[in-house]
């Protein structure tokens, strides 16, 4: 500071001021630029969004200090009067008429007018006509705004509660703690907050955000989030179709629960779409003629897949008796063919019809078919066409090909296994190695090696089946029910994306249900449906659901249901599934209920394979619940017990503990925070953020 003391032998040209000079002509008023988003609520529907980019985009001109005022001052005067536009900063009006100056401690500084072109001795540059504070004893003075240089340099911004201060860091990368990402240049700091440190970048990230390119559009304007904490459910970027964290910023829609991150929303360019994670090209990766038998899922035949698989050969069929009828060897009594009969009820779920393939445990819902030929209706043994063809014997079968499998039938159809390809329960024909113990359903037997799903890249990608052990990924997430595939699964896999299914969900939930209270389709849907705000509630279990994962739904009526409880749907058997079993698939759904037989030392009655419901309460053998399980019921009496109580059913094809069947728990994995990165703070020009522009627009979207 003394290397002005030649400046200061001579008397500045300072003189006293009266508080009335600074005073205007007309009554101020205090303007809050950010009343709108007090506490910030953070709700689309609370503000007209022209209004909350207006506000934003305030800016105007100090007229004491000439400096702008701007939305990050939060707080500024203005003229009452509708026809004069004088403004000045809230602390430039509330100056006081002392000061306590750090730079000149010993005595306490005096506001003035000063009209000469002498220098400040706190910034070191000339003065301008105005006013100042100024010693008389040492004279010594600064100029406005270096009083006012901590208030010059600090911004007021929604995402904290407390002032921000700026300063320059030190060259290299800082973090930001909104972002989480590491950032160069302009930083701002909470003085009270040691920790919260913030780019200039993401404090100038507009409010509102209008997205609309080549690649990604949305209708609604998005609106800028500062945490994700109070979302119900995990939710990934709808961009790059990474997941969001919980403490960084997201521009979302809750209308229509549509998120994406801000560099995301912001810094689209047209090679970006072909680098984004989890997402790839939108370009066909394959060529049809090489593929002629490929399956586009999802069907709305829930038999097509297996149709499609089986051809022309040998059959499990000895013969024909003297009426014609079919003699096979899975069965005791003679098959009809049914094709023109108009008489015989197909699968009907709405008329409560359930009509299931014995073999694949699919509906049968078209002609022609077998039927058992009994005229007394008590033999319910039906087959699909295309299941009376099913080989007898498998070689070099994808996942087991050490081995032959052989086709077989538990005749009873009370005993059951577990498939070793996709993990569910099974009481229909299944092929099986002795010498391994590997089973598997007929339905996984002929699983396709490659298929499409228009839930990814619009069927442009082709996804190849990875039988269970050759996986070399260690962690791999089903992208519709959202919960881990395990190494002994099978599953799909697209090779140009970060992108996998399971065999479940890839083969079991066709494109559209319906439900016999609602007169639309319901459609199945891979991300969170428009126009619909707030939580999902499943209509048929009547508990929540995560919109992230795949569920069914009609816009119509606004309706949304659980994947795994749609087959529960169709069969009017609500609460058949526990809230942690909703997960993909309904999980006895290759089971075929209905078999009734005769266990004397369990209960006097014929008792029937049921799912258990809520409503059938507690196992009269082991008094436990029966909801979610495989059960023996007596309807006369109204007593169940659980499906392994008799020994003739405690296991499954090798293992007696087989029988416990359990989805494994989607386990939210927690990343812990990083330490803060250490800091050293240096003086710098006053730098303040200027909004960025609220809309993102492709220059190339008239063309498409």
């Amino acid at each position: 500071m003394y290397n002005v003391m030649t400046e200061k032998n001579t008397e500045m040209d300072v003189k006293e001021l009266n508080p009335k000079e600074l005073q205007h002509e007309h009554p101020l008023t205090l303007v809050d630029l950010q009343l709108m988003h007090r506490d910030y609520i953070e709700d689309d529907d609370e503000y007209d969004d022209n209004d909350l980019i207006t506000t934003q985009n305030f800016e105007c001109i100090c007229n004491r200090c000439d400096r702008r005022i701007d939305w990050y001052h939060r707080y500024y005067y203005k003229c009452s009067m509708s026809s004069c536009t004088y403004s000045l900063h809230k602390f430039c009006e509330e100056i006081p008429p002392t000061l306590k100056f750090q730079g000149h401690p010993s005595h306490t500084l005096i506001l003035k007018r000063t009209t000469n072109d002498k220098k400040c001795c706190a910034c070191l540059k000339y003065h301008r006509d105005g006013i100042c504070y100024h010693c008389s004893t040492c004279n010594y003075g600064i100029d406005q705004l270096c009083a006012t240089f901590v208030e010059q340099n600090t911004i007021h911004h929604p995402s904290h509660s407390h002032p921000l201060f700026s300063f320059s860091a030190k060259p290299g990368l800082n973090e930001c703690f909104l972002c989480g990402k590491k950032h160069e240049g302009h930083f701002y700091q909470c003085t009270t907050c040691f920790n919260f440190l913030v780019n200039s970048d993401c404090l100038s990230l507009p409010i509102k955000l209008s997205l609309h390119t080549q690649q990604f559009s949305h209708r609604h304007l998005l609106t800028l989030s500062y945490s994700l904490l109070d979302q119900l459910y995990d939710c990934e970027c709808r961009i790059c179709g990474v997941k969001l964290e919980d403490e960084h910023l997201i521009y979302k829609c809750s209308k229509c629960m549509y998120y994406v991150h801000p560099d995301c929303a912001t810094q689209i360019k047209p090679f970006m779409f072909v680098l984004l994670p989890g997402l790839g090209k939108n370009e066909k990766n394959f060529k049809d003629v090489n593929h002629p038998n490929l399956v586009h899922l999802p069907v709305d035949d829930e038999t097509h897949i297996l149709s499609h698989q089986i051809f022309e050969g040998k059959t499990r069929v000895k013969g024909r008796n003297e009426k014609g009828h079919l003699i096979h060897s899975f069965h005791e009594h003679p098959l009809v063919l049914i094709s023109n009969d108009t008489t015989t009820s197909l699968h009907d779920p709405m008329k409560r019809i359930k009509l299931l393939c014995n073999a694949c445990i699919k509906p049968i819902t078209k002609m022609p078919f077998y039927k058992c030929s009994k005229r007394d209706g008590s033999c319910k043994f039906v087959l699909h066409d295309w299941c009376i063809r099913l080989p007898k014997q498998l070689r070099n079968h994808g996942p087991h090909p050490q081995h032959s499998l052989r086709l077989y039938i538990f005749f009873d159809n009370l005993s059951g296994y577990k498939c070793e390809a996709c993990g569910l329960p099974c009481n229909g024909f299944f092929y099986v190695c002795f010498e391994c113990e590997y089973v598997i359903d007929v339905n996984c037997a002929f699983m396709p090696k490659e298929i499409t799903h228009e839930a990814h890249a619009n069927s442009n990608h082709l996804l190849a089946r990875v039988d269970s052990g050759s996986s070399s990924h260690s962690k791999m997430e089903c992208r519709a029910c959202r919960v881990s595939i395990a190494e002994s699964e099978s599953y799909f896999r697209c090779t140009s994306c970060d992108f996998y299914l399971d065999c479940r969900c890839a083969l079991h939930l066709p494109k559209t249900i319906r439900h016999k209270y609602d007169k639309h389709p319901l459609q199945l849907s891979y991300s969170p449906v428009e126009d619909h705000k707030s939580r999902y509630f499943c209509e048929v279990c009547e508990e929540e659901l995560d919109p992230g994962k795949w569920f069914y739904h009609c816009a119509e009526c606004a309706q949304s249901i659980h994947s795994a409880c749609a087959p529960l749907m169709l069969q009017s058997e609500q609460g058949a599934n526990s809230l942690y079993d909703s997960e993909g698939v309904y999980k006895y759904i290759n089971i075929k209920f209905g078999a009734i037989d005769e266990f004397p030392r369990l209960h006097r009655h014929p008792l029937s394979l049921a799912p258990g419901t809520e409503n059938d309460g507690l196992c009269q053998e082991c008094g436990s619940k029966l909801q979610s399980h495989i059960i023996l019921k007596c309807l006369p009496c109204n007593v169940a017990f659980h499906w392994y109580h008799e020994h003739t059913l405690a296991s499954f094809l090798f293992n007696p503990s087989r029988h416990i069947y359990m989805y494994e728990e989607n386990k939210r994995m927690i990343k812990q925070r990083g330490p803060q990165t250490s800091l050293e703070f240096y003086p710098s020009e006053m730098m303040r953020p200027v909004t960025r522009h609220w809309e993102v627009v492709d220059d190339d979207i008239t063309k498409v």
